[in-house]
Order: C-alpha cells, then structure tokens, then sequence
C-alpha cells in the first residue's frame, strides 16, 4: 500500500473511533438524577459527625443531597436505620444487631481508636497498679445509645471491673454523659475517667486534655481482649453487645493532642473498631454504587493515613454487603449488553469490532513483512560469527595460516558490502539491526587485522634471520599452508 493511502486509511479510522466515543460518552448517557438520601453519624459534637457534614458537601457536587442529622451514636443510629428513619449511616464497628436486621454495609474504612483519659492525679496510680484503680470513681462510658458504652463496658468487665449490663453489679459509677454536656462542666464536676472512641484526633480528648489536663491511659491487652472471640465462637451474640472478631488493635500517635507537654509522649497502645458506612436495604443498588464512586473521590478518604482505596471492599463484613457495593467492586469487570443497549448502539459496537480486526490484521501482515526482511540480518550475522570462529580456530593453531587469514577478510568486505547495499536498497530494514551488523563486522575485521599483522611480523624476522626477502618467504609459507589444507579440502 502507498504510504499516502495508508496515512489516510489510518486517519479514518481514528476519525470513526472519535465519532464512536462521542457518540456513545456523550449522546449515550445521559445525566444522572439527583439523589436524596438521609445521613447520620452519631454526635454532632463529635468527629463523626464533621466527617459527614464534609462528606455531604462533597456528595452535593455529584448530584447527591445527604440531609444530615445528629443521633445519640452509633447504636442510636443503627436502630433509627433499621426503623428506616435515615438512609445511610456512618457508625462505629463492632457492635451487634439482630440476625434479621435490614441493615447493609456499603464499606469499612479506617479503625477509630479507643480513648482512656483520666484526671492527671490518678493517671500515675493507674500506671502502677492498673485499672483496678477506677473502682468507687465515676466513668463516662459515653452517651446511652452509643458504641462507645458498649466497648467501654466489654473493656471494664475484661479488666474485672464489672459491668451492669453483663448481670454483675459495676464497681465504678457509671456515668452517661454526651460529648457536649462533657464540655460545660468544670474540672470538678467532670467524671474521673472518660472514654471516647473517635477517629484521630479526637475533639472530646482535645478537650480534656487542653483544658482540664486530662492525661490518655494505654489499653495494653488488645490482643488478650481480642482472643476472647474463640469462647464467643458458637454462641448467639445478642444485640448491643460487642463482637470482639471486629475489635483491633491500634495506637494513638505520639503528640497527637499536644507537643509540650507530649500528649501522649509517645505511641499509646489501645484498642480500636473499623468506621463503617452502611445502608437500609431498601437503597438501590445503582445509588449505592454512587454513592461509592464519590465517596473513594472524597477527601473524607484522601486524609486518611495510611491511604485507603477500593481494596478494603476486600475485608470480611461486619454486615451483609449491600448488592450496590458489589456492583461497585465488579465495575472493571467485562460488561455483557443487555436489554438497555438499543439496536444503534450494538451496530456500533459490532462495526467497531470487525474495523479494530481488520486494522491489527493489516498492523500483523505489516509486521510479519517487516520481520521476514530483518530476518536476513540474522543470516549476514551468522556468517559474520563463522569468519570469527574460524579466525579464532586459526589463531589457536600451532602457526597462523596467513592465506586463510586473507580470504576470509576478503569475505568479511564482500558480506559487509553486500549488506550494506540491500539495506541502502531497502531490501532490509532495522535500523538498530545494521548498527549491530556493522558493530560485529568490525569487531571480526579487528581481529583479521591484528592477525595478518602479527604473522607479518614474524616473517619479517624469519626473512631477516635466513637473509631472504619477505616475499620470498610469504609465498613458501602461502603454499605449505595450501598444502597443508588441501587434504581437509
């Protein structure tokens, strides 16, 4: 083909392939409608909720109206869910429901750690002899209706402190005060030890320890607390209970919540549970799936560290997985057409199909044509390597022979000389290939060279020592070497 009508054959490809695409990105689809959803997140005076409010903002310009509302907490939040009051909910992990609830989980995201602050006068006793030390003082285990009571609760009747909800009588003054009713008392009415489970940094612990010098206590026995899952294996966890195969094990950062002094003054080991999204089952699945796509868009998930993606779908579930998550997570994969692509629409893709056929079948024939003409490099390189092998044998011999050193330079230039004008003749093609060939040519003309050269020395030397010329030996050696080729021949 005429490198003009192959240009131009090229160019209505692409020009088909532009037209396809837009024809299909933007008369295709067409836009989405808004979606209206009701969202909540537990406290408004809590981290949580903030993440939300940002999120909805976000979500906005994407066409999804998040109407967000504040709850008691997490276990508020799930069960005004379940009653189908709010759509989506951000909650805490962990916590169990019913077998039959409606509730769906649309993704995990990043372990919320578990907060221990204390008065600064019993922070020092607690670090000498344990938490045994909360016993006969008051703990604000959170708010009634919150996650946060229950992991406090599972975390003091492990420490053998009690708990009232476990048929024991508590041996600590439970308290159950919000974050914001935390916030107006003084240092003297405030309760002895707070827990709070937040996403870093927390505002409650902020708080606390800004201005009231509340110190963090670490949780040590994660990994105790978390074995405890095996004695649970096989029994029905009742609802608002903790699950302990969801609790974690985590840190809270050196000087999360301030450099001088430290607090904390370096890595706190506590516990911790996942921040999950989840969803009424009533939520479609296609409005989950954007709700998905803007949410891994969001800076709700670029602030995260370490980085969260799509992959922590991957996780096992703390609920069933809502279908508009798995739809999200097979999105890359191959879609088969279905009664929503028209008749136009498939005509398109089958001309698009035999089109992009036939031009890689014409690329292939190209190429295939282009490979059989560098081929014939290979055959020139070949004979290049049988000059050098046979060169290299003749070096080896016990004496040099000078006439075979002669011919076979003379067919290096005559295989040079010929290579060079098919290439020239664009008979063959590779521009790195001649490169190559004539680098190798070289290479074997060097050592020819250097050969000759050195057998000349040394019949100058013989000629020198028997007082005859250099002609005169050459040609006797030229002939013993013939002779003694001959028989081989």
């Amino acid at each position: 083909m005429p490198r003009n009508s192959k240009e131009l054959f090229l160019l209505a490809i692409a020009m088909l392939m532009v037209v396809m695409g837009l024809y299909l990105g933007l008369g295709g689809v067409g836009k989405e409608p808004e979606l209206r959803l009701r969202f909540t997140a537990g406290d408004e005076s809590g981290l949580r909720h903030r993440l939300a409010t940002e999120f909805s903002r976000e979500a906005a310009k994407s066409g999804i109206q998040l109407s967000v509302a504040p709850t008691d907490g997490s276990e508020d939040a799930l069960e005004r869910l379940s009653e189908g009051e709010f759509d989506i909910a951000l909650v805490q992990g962990g916590l169990v429901m019913e077998s039959d609830s409606p509730i769906r989980q649309i993704s995990a995201l990043h372990i919320e750690p578990l907060h221990l602050l204390v008065k600064s006068e019993l922070a020092e006793l607690i670090s000498q002899k344990g938490l045994s030390q909360l016993a006969g003082r008051k703990v604000n285990l959170g708010a009634t209706g919150s996650g946060t009571s229950s992991l406090a609760s599972e975390v003091l009747q492990f420490a053998g402190l009690g708990a009232a909800n476990r048929g024991g009588e508590a041996k600590y003054q439970a308290n159950s005060l919000g974050y914001s009713e935390i916030m107006k008392l003084s240092s003297e009415e405030l309760p002895d030890a707070v827990f709070t489970v937040s996403t870093l940094p927390s505002p409650i612990a902020d708080f606390l320890t800004d201005k009231h010098q509340y110190k963090l206590v670490p949780l040590r026995f994660g990994e105790a607390i978390c074995l405890e899952a095996f004695l649970d294996l096989g029994s029905e966890p009742t609802a608002g209970a903790v699950d302990k195969q969801h609790i974690y094990t985590t840190t809270i950062p050196a000087f999360t919540y301030s450099v001088e002094p430290a607090s904390p003054s370096q890595p706190l080991e506590t516990i911790g549970t996942r921040l999950l999204l989840v969803a009424h089952e009533r939520i479609r699945g296609d409005q989950v799936k954007r709700l998905l796509e803007c949410l891994y868009r969001s800076n709700l998930i670029k602030a995260e560290r370490p980085a969260i993606d799509a992959s922590i779908l991957e996780l096992p579930t703390e609920f069933p997985l809502h279908p508009g998550a798995e739809l999200y997570r097979q999105r890359n994969k191959p879609i088969i057409a279905g009664d929503a692509v028209d008749y136009l629409e498939k005509v398109l893709a089958i001309v698009a199909t035999v089109a992009g056929g036939a031009f890689f079948v014409v690329q292939w024939y190209l190429r295939a044509s282009r490979r059989r003409r560098e081929a014939s490099f290979a055959s020139y390189m070949a004979r290049v390597i049988a000059i050098e092998d046979e060169s290299m044998r003749n070096e080896l011999a016990s004496q040099l022979d000078l006439a075979t050193l002669i011919r076979l330079q003379r067919e290096l230039a005559a295989l040079k000389s010929e290579a060079v004008g098919k290439f020239a003749a664009g008979k063959l093609e590779g521009e790195g290939l001649i490169h190559g060939f004539l680098a190798l040519v070289n290479d074997a003309r060097n050592q020819l060279t250097r050969l000759i050269l050195h057998q000349r020395e040394n019949i100058e030397e013989i000629a020198a020592s028997q007082h005859h010329t250099v002609e005169e030996i050459w040609l006797e050696q030229s002939r013993a070497n013939s002779q003694n080729a001959s028989p081989n021949a």
